[in-house]
């Protein structure tokens, strides 16, 4: 069963647009090398400003821990951690 992963951001606004471009980047690279990665959206708030939401859909669980052990998903956080100053992360199946 495929799972989903929806992640709420809260991002600095110094760092916002630095943040997009790594993380547009980061779903690029899951979809490229990660076979059960289907789908990685990075989705700008309209209304709410430094708000992002990631919705990343993967083939069942153990992709999703792939993804979460990943090299990429590693470099992902280390570049970002400074720049996230909330997030909220929601687990749903598909």
């Amino acid at each position: 069963m495929a799972v989903s992963l929806v992640v709420h951001l809260e991002i600095a606004s110094e760092k916002f647009d630095e943040f997009i471009e790594i993380a547009r980047g980061h779903g690029k690279r899951s979809l490229e090398t990660e076979d059960g990665c289907l789908s990685f959206q990075v989705m700008i708030s309209e209304e709410e400003a430094n708000k992002v939401i990631l919705v990343e859909v993967y083939q069942d669980n153990e992709a999703l821990e792939s993804h979460w052990k990943s090299a990429h998903m590693a470099a992902y956080l280390e570049k970002t951690g400074g720049m996230i100053s909330n997030r909220q992360r929601f687990k749903c199946t598909v």
